[in-house]
């Protein structure tokens, strides 16, 4: 009949059974089961990602409002490392993986191209997007980027127009300058002439 008694070192510390430790509008903890911690540990993932993407949203709109590029001012580059994204959600890039993986996702898949289709791809970019997370600005940038440029020389097959122009390494300066009416009516003079 001991736990009748309580002894001087128990009442220190409630206990969680007597009436006095729970309090009377709460409801006894409930045991999880293990899909329902897989859930609250999913949910939890997405809460972060939600989180990461608002506040890279918010960097954006805050960067866009304050380097708004004035029309007259020309662009910096164009070289070719500029054409490849340097940044990265990595909310939408669980959003594509999930989606591949799913159901409707093969579905598609089969519905498009006559066959399921890896997801290897897209989970790619969601393990690179956590992996560069912690990293600098710059180095996150430029891992991205050049993920981005190999994943674009992976898909290029046949000749295309970079195997004959040049990439243009600065923009047009005064490429819209000039009268235009003028130049509209001596092409209209020399049709009539051609004509005639």
């Amino acid at each position: 009949m001991g736990w009748l008694w309580s002894s001087s070192s128990t009442k220190d510390t409630p206990n969680p059974t007597t009436p006095e430790a729970v309090p009377q509008n709460a409801a006894p903890p409930k045991k999880l089961t293990p899909d329902e911690q897989a859930d609250l540990e999913f949910n939890q993932i997405l809460a972060d990602l939600r989180q990461e993407d608002q506040s890279l949203n918010s960097k954006s709109k805050s960067a866009s409002a304050d380097e708004s590029p004035k029309p007259t001012e020309p662009i910096s580059s164009i070289a070719p490392e500029s054409l490849y994204a340097d940044t990265m959600s990595c909310r939408t890039a669980f959003d594509y993986a999930f989606f591949c993986q799913s159901f409707g996702g093969q579905f598609v898949n089969v519905y498009r191209y006559g066959e399921m289709r890896s997801c290897s791809e897209h989970w790619e970019n969601f393990r690179l997007c956590m992996r560069t997370k912690g990293w600098s600005e710059d180095a996150r940038r430029n891992a991205i980027r050049d993920h981005n440029r190999k994943k674009a020389i992976k898909y290029k097959t046949g000749p295309s127009s970079e195997d004959i122009w040049d990439v243009r390494l600065e923009p047009a300066k005064d490429a819209f300058q000039g009268d235009f009416a003028a130049l509209e009516r001596d092409i209209e003079a020399a049709k009539a002439a051609g004509t005639a």
